[in-house]
């Protein structure tokens, strides 16, 4: 096959993984932020929300930064070792920065929803007295 042929099923292929891993994630990853985010639901679910568009962005960007556009030096006319090494370098970049953002993400989020809920917390000991 000729070079740019496997280079449009890789590009296919990352954008697939982004398409379909990206609300798999999602899915299995709400019952997660809802017992972190339990005191402040709403705050929860706009975390989620800004989250996605950041992972998106990210992936968008690898997939348009790791584009090849004409044929390299080292690729002959049709496939070679050398394009097929890139091209799975580039489908293994893709679900290491996933795997790693996903990780990350675990990670801060009883964090990040610790500190919100503080806040949230502090707001309302502040408002309380003047209720009264």
């Amino acid at each position: 096959m000729r070079w740019w042929v496997l280079e449009l099923i890789t590009f296919g292929g990352l954008v697939f993984a982004l398409v379909v891993l990206g609300p798999l994630i999602k899915r299995f990853g709400r019952s997660y932020a809802a017992d972190v985010f339990r005191a402040n639901p709403r705050t929860g679910k706009s975390y989620i929300v800004l989250m996605d568009i950041a992972y998106y962005l990210i992936f968008s960007a690898y997939i348009l930064f790791t584009t090849v556009f004409e044929q390299q030096e080292d690729w002959a006319q049709t496939v070679n070792a050398a394009q097929l090494r890139h091209e799975s370098l580039r489908i293994g970049g893709m679900l290491l920065i996933m795997g790693i953002l996903h990780g990350a993400n675990v990670l801060s989020l009883p964090i990040i929803g610790r500190l919100l809920g503080l806040g949230k917390r502090l707001d309302e000991d502040a408002r309380g007295p003047k209720a009264a």
